[in-house]
């Protein structure tokens, strides 16, 4: 079951709306709206499986004794090791139990070895990803003498709080818990921006995402070696766009959460299909994760100041790290390869063509080039299986110029242009963003509602749901 697709249901938005005015009217008690933001939250989980809410009670009650045990021995050894058990045994037990197993079972039966290992059936819980990562930033942070440990509530919602629990971005305990026990009364931040942003999430998601994951991604990834070479193309491309608006919409709209509640979030997206080269796309596209993947497990690798060969093997291991944490399989291990590799190339090619980005369309072919690179690799990201990431790479490559010269040669065309021209739209549509925001108070629901409205009802049918969600 996937429960974030609720976030833009009729249900949801009743239940938030309920929830908007009682929550606001204990707006003199900072504890009462903690207590009921707890309860909400745990409620959310619970909807999904009670399993999955004795798991985060159990998990929070073990991060909270750590956090008390790194406090009392700030920078002692034992507790990284038991923040790395912590970690690591929860993430195999719940996400990689089944592919490890079955790894050591295929490499014995290689061996002539026919071994049938134990595999504990359990469900995932919704939100591991996100509340251990959010886990290792407070013990990290306590163990560094940056934090003292938090009230037990205070840290219970930190892990449990609703918006960001499934959707992300990963938040930061330095940044969060401040904001749980303020020193002032709570208030709704930028209600202007929150409700906007709410509604570019419903554009985002109903019409862009779901179109685009309908026409052009679904029935070619589904089925790979259905289709013709330049119909895989233009999936790739869709895929590419759809996991933009998917993503970003959903950041948009529990940001937008967020600030009604008065929390801000940190930023998760900056216009990542504008990246010249894969470091600056990734200090574009999931930032929090890109910033957390950077502080806790390449820096403590070693970083870059051991030479420049430690420094890309830090950084493939790094981004296996990433592909790892979306899911235990085969393909994000490779997506992750793929990233990795193409950081440290790209890295390289900087140092030793210093001058190419001074060149007449340099900007343009670096941009078209990350973009290529991004979208080749989202194929290993998106496909069910290696063989269907590997069908598709063949297909691609019987790409003919009497293909191109058809209906699907056109869109392909459309689909680099739009690339090419991304800048150009991106100034435009900020642009009117900020004209729109400037609208007096009273007159700015009105057309953000008509206009959400009509994307709806010119939208398919049925609540778009959350591709990160089952990571």
């Amino acid at each position: 079951m996937d429960y974030v697709v609720s976030f833009l249901s009729i249900e949801f938005g009743l239940c938030f709306t309920l929830f908007f005015v009682v929550y606001w009217s204990l707006c003199w008690s900072v504890r009462l709206q903690n207590a009921l933001l707890l309860a909400a939250s745990y409620g959310l989980v619970a909807s999904f499986s009670l399993q999955s809410l004795y798991i985060l009670l159990g998990y929070s009650l073990l991060v909270y004794l750590l956090g008390l045990l790194a406090g009392r021995y700030p920078g002692r050894w034992f507790s990284r090791v038991l923040l790395l058990v912590l970690v690591l045994g929860c993430f195999y037990l719940f996400k990689y139990q089944e592919f490890f197993v079955g790894g050591v079972q295929g490499a014995l039966a290689a061996a002539g070895l026919e071994v049938s290992l134990p595999v504990l059936e359990v469900l995932v819980p919704i939100g591991l990803s996100f509340y251990t990562f959010h886990s290792v930033s407070y013990l990290v942070s306590i163990n560094r003498g940056e934090l003292t440990p938090a009230a037990p509530l205070d840290l219970a919602l930190y892990l449990a709080f609703f918006p960001s629990l499934v959707a992300g971005p990963v938040n930061r305990a330095l940044h969060m818990l401040p904001q749980i026990r303020p020193t002032a009364m709570r208030q709704v931040l930028e209600p202007q921006r929150a409700l906007g942003l709410i509604a570019m999430a419903v554009v985002k998601l109903f019409f862009l995402s779901a179109w685009l994951g309908s026409e052009w991604v679904d029935p070619v990834f589904d089925t790979p070696g259905s289709a013709t070479p330049e119909q895989v193309l233009l999936s790739v491309y869709g895929y590419s766009f759809l996991i933009y608006f998917n993503f970003s919409g959903y950041t948009n709209l529990v940001t937008g959460i967020a600030l009604l509640l008065g929390f801000r979030l940190p930023d998760n997206f900056d216009a990542p299909y504008a990246a010249h080269n894969l470091k600056e796309f990734w200090g574009r596209w999931h930032i929090s994760l890109s910033r957390f993947i950077r502080d806790y497990v390449y820096i403590p690798l070693g970083g870059n100041r051991k030479g420049v060969w430690r420094g890309n093997l830090n950084m493939l291991l790094a981004m296996l790290v990433s592909g790892l944490w979306h899911g235990a399989s085969v393909n994000f291990i490779i997506w992750g390869a793929l990233h990795g590799v193409g950081l440290a190339v790209s890295k390289l090619f900087s140092q030793w063509l210093p001058g190419f980005a001074r060149l007449p369309g340099a900007g343009l072919l670096a941009r078209l080039m990350t973009f290529h690179y991004v979208a080749f690799a989202w194929i290993f990201f998106r496909s069910p299986t290696l063989d269907g990431a590997v069908e598709m790479l063949d297909d691609i490559t019987e790409l003919s110029l009497a293909g191109l010269h058809s209906a699907t040669g056109l869109m392909l065309l459309a689909c680099v242009l739009a690339v090419a021209s991304y800048p150009q739209w991106l100034a435009l549509l900020r642009g009117s963003g900020a004209a729109f925001q400037r609208l007096p108070w009273p007159l700015y629901p009105i057309p953000l509602g008509v206009g959400v409205s009509l994307v709806i009802f010119a939208s398919q049918s049925g609540v778009p749901g959350f591709i990160y969600a089952s990571f």
